[in-house]
């Protein structure tokens, strides 16, 4: 093999390496760019676990609040009831009491 041959084949050899060389640079760009990608969406996962989180304790102290709402609701529904009920009973003596006034019972006897 003559030494213009062997230069010709190290020539094409030399533009095939440029050639692979050049894919090879361009598949690197190419995954810098989908790490860069990754890194950005992972950040931005952790910023929507962490409003995640907040919302989750806020509502988390929400219905503790509403639980005890509703506890003392239930304390004043109760009083109410007992309330009505002594409400009643006075009401009912009134009831008697004016009825044995129509009766002809004097209140006094």
């Amino acid at each position: 093999m003559s030494t213009d041959d062997r230069i010709l084949r190290l020539e094409k050899a030399l533009a095939t390496l440029a050639e692979l060389s050049a894919d090879h640079n361009r598949r690197v760009a190419r995954l810098e760019e989908a790490f860069a990608t990754l890194v950005e969406l992972a950040h931005n996962h952790d910023e929507r676990m962490d409003k995640l989180r907040e919302a989750q304790t806020e509502s988390e102290q929400k219905i503790a609040a509403l639980a005890n709402a509703q506890i003392r609701t239930e304390d004043a529904l109760k009083q109410l009831a007992e309330s009505q009920a002594h409400t009643d009973r006075r009401l009912d003596a009134l009831i008697d009491i004016v009825r044995g006034e129509r009766n002809g019972q004097s209140p006094g006897g």
